[in-house]
């Protein structure tokens, strides 16, 4: 099987302060942080061989702050497309982080892009059995495994989120976004309305979806306005509204939300969030504003061939 690259945020380490704390080596941590610069820049052959010098400095005992280098170290292993040396890492972080499902999810993830389907399975399971009632690990499991064509096999992770016994606000949640995911809208609306009942935060957007697909385009529009405002929102969320916004036609609510999203302190869909502001701005007809837009993008991600072509048209207008 090809390998491809997943959708899955491989630089899930705990991103620790460890900056005046005397207990840690200060070279250690500098090259550390120099490393997670580079990676930021995408030269990631540089930051694993800062992360390399981060380890050497260790004396032989391994904290936290190893764990967090090791991390690290495999995301940009995997990104600079060193599957091999990225396995070995997460192996490593298996044996001495065993308690963490993130090492399996990772590896497992791996092996997936792989085709080795048996060993991503043996992986994702005990992922899951350290952290059973982790939904959202139910469902990037599944986005894995469906992005890569192993559809039954992803389905099953689905299932076994919705039997996992849970009477929570937040299991109603996820619950009710796995059905929606499966097509079951009355069974995911009923759930999700209970969750927001509950105040939680998230349910408003996926409840907005449904009401979308519904027609009912002002009791959706009222549910995001309540989500946009929330403190909890993510760029992610904000990335999605963008989205949902440029498809209703809203172009100027679109673009509201993708500058929303890249104004945040933490983002992690920096590509989503620029992209959609140039094509909001493109059906604004700002085109010089997407055109600045587009070429810091192409800074940041020089091999993106869709943005290249994008550029090219743009220069027309």
């Amino acid at each position: 099987m090809k390998k491809r690259l997943l959708t899955i945020a491989l630089i899930i380490s705990a991103s620790l302060c460890f900056a005046g704390c005397s207990k840690y080596d200060k070279d250690e941590i500098s090259y550390r942080d120099k490393g997670i610069e580079a990676m930021d820049n995408g030269d990631y052959d540089k930051a694993i061989k800062y992360f390399n010098k981060a380890l050497n400095c260790s004396i032989g005992k391994v904290t936290d702050l190893e764990l967090d280098i090791d991390y690290y170290k495999a995301a940009a292993q995997y990104s600079a497309g060193n599957f091999a040396d990225a396995e070995k890492t997460y192996t490593y972080l298996i044996r001495y982080d065993d308690k963490n499902y993130k090492p399996y999810f990772l590896r497992g993830s791996i092996y997936a892009g792989e085709g080795e389907i048996g060993k991503a399975i043996k992986d994702y399971d005990a992922a899951i059995a350290i952290d059973e009632k982790n939904y959202l690990l139910y469902i990037e499991i599944y986005d894995n495994l469906n992005a890569l064509g192993f559809t039954d096999q992803a389905l099953v992770y689905l299932n076994d989120a919705l039997d996992v016994e849970d009477k929570s606000a937040e299991s109603k949640y996820y619950k009710g976004r796995i059905y929606y995911m499966l097509g079951q809208s009355d069974e995911a609306e009923k759930l999700l309305k209970q969750a927001v009942e509950k105040d939680v935060v998230e349910a408003r957007l996926y409840l907005a979806k449904i009401y979308q697909d519904q027609e009912n385009y002002d009791g959706a529009q009222k549910l995001l306005e309540e989500y946009a405002s929330s403190e909890n929102v993510t760029s992610e969320a904000l990335g999605t509204l963008g989205d949902i916004e440029l498809t209703n036609g809203n172009y100027e609510n679109a673009l509201n939300y993708y500058e929303a999203g890249l104004n945040l302190d933490s983002i992690d869909n920096m590509p989503q969030l620029m992209k959609g502001k140039v094509a909001a701005l493109e059906k604004l007809k700002r085109f010089q504003e997407a055109r600045d837009v587009l070429t810091q993008y192409l800074e940041k991600y020089p091999n993106d061939e869709e943005a290249q072509k994008e550029q090219i048209f743009l220069q027309s207008r």
